[in-house]
């Protein structure tokens, strides 16, 4: 007889490398995160974290190290646990975020060279592409 409870089943390997992936990714930003924020100086407010801003060299070429080798590994592990349904979700989901990216970088870029826009801003396009792919990722994988 059982008291209405499941068991808990223990996590596949596949499941582990998954959660892994995702785990990892999280804490290499936070890593860079936190160490942006210890490397601004004291009076900068936290907003201007956001801002095109100085950054020292040795914070620049740490997060970028970082950051690629980082979501390298992440991307390994992710793409060896996914299945069909994940990989199709993340495939269009990337096209999306793509598609978002090379429609308005040369539309923001030819509007500035007539002087009807402001200078294209690199991470606002980085993150409309990953707003992007966000949204058309959740919208496959749990539709």
């Amino acid at each position: 007889m059982t008291d209405g409870k499941t068991a808990k089943q223990p996590m596949s390997p596949r499941r582990k490398r998954y959660w892994f992936s995702l785990g990892f990714a999280a804490v290499i930003g936070g890593i860079i995160g936190g160490w942006m924020t210890a490397d601004q100086p004291h009076d900068r407010a936290a907003i201007e974290l956001l801002s095109n801003g100085a950054l020292t060299p040795g914070f620049a070429i740490g997060a970028a190290i970082t950051w690629s080798l980082g979501l390298a590994i992440a991307m390994i592990f992710y793409h060896r646990s996914i299945d069909d349904h994940e990989e199709h979700a993340w495939v269009w989901a990337s096209t999306w975020g793509w598609y978002a990216f090379i429609f308005t970088t040369p539309v923001w870029w030819v509007l500035h060279r007539a002087a009807l826009a402001p200078s294209p801003n690199a991470m606002l396009l980085f993150l409309l592409s990953m707003a992007v792919n966000l949204a058309v990722y959740l919208w496959l994988k749990f539709r």
